[in-house]
């Protein structure tokens, strides 16, 4: 199922078709991380989507640079924190750099469809990991961080701690569906083709280790916050600046 497209006739997938398609996404072994197009009326296949979990001593703090071709996002958070790009145009680069002067370990994985790999890591004080990914075949690597994402919103599910859940996460024309594993932070590339508009979030549980905890973040302030339950829905309208 991970690389193929999905079509909805009605141009947004009714809760019932969310609901079957995550489904879907643990009956293929869905992997950590990993999204699928749900653009309507389109049931070509896309590249494998590429997430990053940066890990290591539990509690590090940090602060990262996450970028693909197009936008970069900056972030701060302490290990461990999955790192999914909605979106993704890449090559993709990530630079995390521990905030702490101690010996603390902070590692950078990726994952990209089923494949795993650790790109970097640091034990010393200060320490930066860096990382990349070219997907992008005759693109190249990424060798300069983008411009930053206008609008940035990201989607922040801060719990249950280590909980896997399913995603679908949407603007108004185009819809991804992603697997993570809490706390994650989920980047939402270019939403609306970079205009200003709706964007919403449809979350489910997985193993049901506690109600979820989850932000909607546009331009560093929290829009709407949703708590409580084990399916959560989460929509706004955001802005580009000019």
């Amino acid at each position: 199922m991970f690389g193929q497209g999905y079509s909805s006739t009605g141009g947004r997938l009714p809760l019932a078709g969310v609901a079957a398609l995550c489904a879907g996404l643990l009956g293929c072994g869905g992997a950590f991380g990993v999204g699928n197009s749900t653009n309507p009326g389109s049931t070509e296949n896309i590249s494998a989507q590429t997430s990053y979990r940066i890990v290591g001593t539990v509690g590090t703090p940090f602060f990262a640079t996450v970028s693909d071709a197009r936008s970069s996002w900056q972030i701060q958070g302490t290990a461990p924190t999955s790192i999914v790009i909605v979106q993704d145009q890449p090559p993709d680069r990530v630079v995390a750099t521990k905030t702490v002067g101690d010996h603390s370990l902070l590692s950078l994985e990726i994952t990209t469809g089923f494949n795993v790999k650790l790109l970097a890591s640091t034990s010393d004080p200060y320490g930066t990991a860096v990382g990349g990914v070219n997907q992008g075949g005759a693109n190249g690597a990424l060798l300069n961080l983008a411009p930053s994402a206008n609008p940035d919103v990201r989607f922040f599910v801060k719990g249950p701690y280590v909980n896997i859940f399913n995603a679908l996460i949407e603007d108004e024309t185009h819809g991804e569906v992603v697997q993570s594993r809490a706390p994650s932070l989920i980047l939402f590339d270019s939403p609306n083709g970079g205009s200003s508009g709706r964007v919403d979030g449809i979350f489910n549980e997985v193993n049901f280790l506690g109600p979820f905890a989850i932000d909607l973040i546009s331009d560093g302030v929290v829009v709407q916050s949703a708590a409580g339950g084990v399916s959560e829905t989460l929509k706004a309208n955001v802005a580009a600046s000019d």
